[in-house]
């Protein structure tokens, strides 16, 4: 089991079956969500969060846009994704797992290179099949998901926040066909370790961007006091993140006064005044 912190852990975990989640609401003491969706989810306070997609591209696709829009705050802050299922391999042990360092789609030719930034989990290839692979033709783990969660999920993440993560079930040895479906979770599990080190860095990794790009706290007073247009929502938030990045956070509450009520006039004062600082 995952030791219990104190600091949240903004990491959503999608897997294509319940089988391969089982595991991972045990280890992650994940609690599931009694609520009316399509999907199956869990969550933990520590602000984990585990969804059940379906088998396939599309479904995983559904699953990554579906929480992504549960998830949309004003907030700006952002959250790590992480795949973890079973795969296939021509003859890597049973068991054996690796970060998908490549992520091939074998039906459209395309490849991606998720970003490594993280030590002490194994890395190797990964390649996407519409149908079940029985030959496995490349050194790669063999899987039906990997190529579109990926895609989706770098929508609403940094490129290294999205990681796929693939167990070995199958091999030339073993084929699919004699899967037996109830050693998934046992081959989760035994993963433990590599897992744990997994979430926990990318935990970290999120935790420390969205400290980075915190938007201070005047952003939120002014939505709270005058309508803005989504448009002067986003100049507001990019003038905000300026002034804190010139170290002038303090100084946006004087700039328009606590007053102010005019979005387009507050915007105004805002950006001159930070463009005669930037000039002098």
């Amino acid at each position: 089991m995952i030791e219990s912190v104190k600091n949240p852990m903004p990491v959503n975990i999608v897997v294509a079956h319940g089988l391969e989640a089982k595991a991972l609401v045990k280890m992650l003491e994940l609690e599931r969500h009694h609520v009316s969706s399509k999907f199956v989810e869990y969550s933990n306070s520590n602000k984990l969060h585990l969804l059940v997609s379906g088998i396939g591209k599309e479904a995983i696709t559904a699953g990554v846009t579906y929480l992504s829009e549960q998830q949309a705050s004003d907030s700006g802050e952002i959250r790590a994704w992480l795949n973890i299922g079973i795969a296939g391999h021509r003859d890597a042990s049973l068991g054996s797992a690796w970060l998908g360092n490549k992520i091939t789609d074998h039906s459209a030719g395309t490849n991606a290179y998720p970003p490594q930034l993280i030590e002490g989990v194994e890395v190797g290839s990964v390649v996407t099949v519409d149908e079940p692979e029985n030959s496995y033709p490349l050194d790669a783990a063999y899987e039906m998901e990997a190529s579109a969660f990926y895609a989706e999920a770098t929508k609403y993440s940094t490129a290294e926040m999205v990681q796929v993560f693939k167990v070995i079930s199958d091999n030339l040895k073993n084929p699919i066909s004699e899967i037996d479906i109830r050693s998934v979770p046992g081959l989760i599990a035994a993963q433990a370790p590599q897992l744990l080190i997994l979430i926990e860095r990318m935990s970290a990794i999120a935790s420390q961007h969205n400290f980075n790009q915190r938007l201070p706290s005047y952003f939120f007073e002014i939505c709270s006091k005058i309508h803005l247009t989504v448009n002067q929502k986003l100049q507001l938030r990019r003038l905000c993140q300026r002034y804190k990045a010139l170290g002038l956070e303090k100084e946006l509450g004087c700039v328009a006064g606590p007053k102010a009520s005019d979005a387009r006039k507050l915007i105004q004062q805002l950006t001159e005044r930070i463009d005669r600082i930037r000039e002098a």
